[in-house]
């Protein structure tokens, strides 16, 4: 009886923090172990033919399923995954950091501390996923050669961390508790986003839509390309009207940021407990983010015929032109960010491909 290998559904989700895969194998199920790694690929049919090479789809680590078993066939279902979900399963302990000019003590003091800094300890001193060659990008920004990060061979993890624009902090004390709970806990103090993409790349950045300068749209989405009208949801661009956060340092001064600087229409939203150094230049940024991020006007969900979403990524900036009388839209190259990408394939060579974006501020 024929061995045969199924990919049901890749898909990514800034979200859920990056990608998974699923699908089945039928009659050689025993070839399934856990956390092996599993790579998939993808052809590629243009109006010149078929590709000569096949393009990465996904690369992760397979879960196996419980399957079934009869007298003459088997069927196991599988799911994989990325580094997301391995630190999803982890447990990270308490920690105090601390910020110093000079000279740190232990991996814990941190030259010129930041929440990004943060980051990258938890990451490279208490998890054994990051990649050996991710120690040397970062390891002399946060101790200048007094500690050296210890690396696995078995890393694949590399990393995007955004050490530039990140707030700077005195103090933080880490509970204990879910490790990839923890890292976003820290994200979401400056409202940055933390996931990994189908590369295992691990980003810990700000929205890109915030970005000194905005890339080209990767794609226009126009009426030619969707199987069906687009799902929009409107979003109230009142949702908030003001975005206030208060903190202190370690010395008892106290800092507050604000924006904007008066009240829009819109209920006022505010944050306390930030530890910060002597400036709150840095919380403004944090609020505007926040401020401009909620009140974005439409969420769109778009179903296009093909395996596109997998020449995608999480993140992507979109054109779309489109008008709709029945929902009161008339865009012409109106901006979108990509939020998730779910891609489903079905039988003889088809697949749908499911986007779902956010309006650019």
């Amino acid at each position: 009886m024929a061995i045969v290998d199924t990919i049901a559904r890749i898909e990514g989700s800034v979200q859920d923090g990056g990608w998974k895969a699923s699908g089945a194998v039928f009659n050689d199920a025993d070839r399934l172990l856990f956390y092996q790694q599993i790579e998939s690929w993808f052809d590629l049919y243009t109006s010149s033919g078929w590709e000569a090479l096949p393009r990465p789809a996904f690369r992760g680590h397979l879960l196996p399923d419980p399957w079934l078993k009869t007298f003459q066939s088997s069927e196991a279902p599988w799911s994989a995954f990325i580094a997301q979900e391995t630190m999803k399963r982890g447990e990270a302990q308490g920690i105090f950091y601390k910020h110093v000019a000079s000279s740190p003590g232990n991996r814990h003091q941190i030259i010129n501390m930041s929440y990004a800094k943060i980051i990258y300890e938890l990451i490279g001193g208490h998890c054994n996923l990051m990649h050996s060659s991710e120690a040397a990008n970062y390891d002399s920004s946060l101790w200048s050669g007094a500690f050296t990060t210890k690396t696995h061979p078995e890393g694949f993890l590399y990393l995007n961390i955004d050490l530039t624009n990140s707030t700077a902090v005195s103090e933080f004390d880490l509970k204990q508790g879910n490790f990839w709970g923890r890292l976003k806990e820290i994200a979401d103090i400056e409202f940055y986003l933390l996931y990994v993409d189908k590369y295992n790349q691990l980003h810990y950045v700000p929205h890109p839509m915030f970005g000194a300068s905005l890339p080209t749209a990767t794609l226009t989405l126009t009426s030619s390309l969707l199987m069906e009208p687009l799902t929009i949801e409107r979003r109230n661009t009142e949702s908030v009207g003001q975005v206030r956060l208060q903190g202190t340092t370690p010395q008892g001064l106290q800092l507050s940021a604000r924006y904007p600087s008066d009240a829009t229409a819109g209920p006022i939203v505010q944050k306390t407990g930030y530890m910060a150094t002597a400036s709150g230049a840095l919380m403004t940024a944090i609020a505007t983010r926040m401020y401009q991020f909620e009140n974005r006007d439409y969420t769109v969900t778009a179903k296009l015929n093909g395996a596109i979403g997998l020449m995608l990524e999480l993140l992507d900036r979109v054109a779309i032109t489109y008008t709709s009388s029945a929902d009161g839209v008339a865009w012409s190259s109106k901006k979108f960010w990509i939020s998730k990408i779910a891609v489903e394939l079905k039988e003889n060579f088809n697949a749908v491909t499911t986007l779902v974006l956010d309006a650019e501020f």
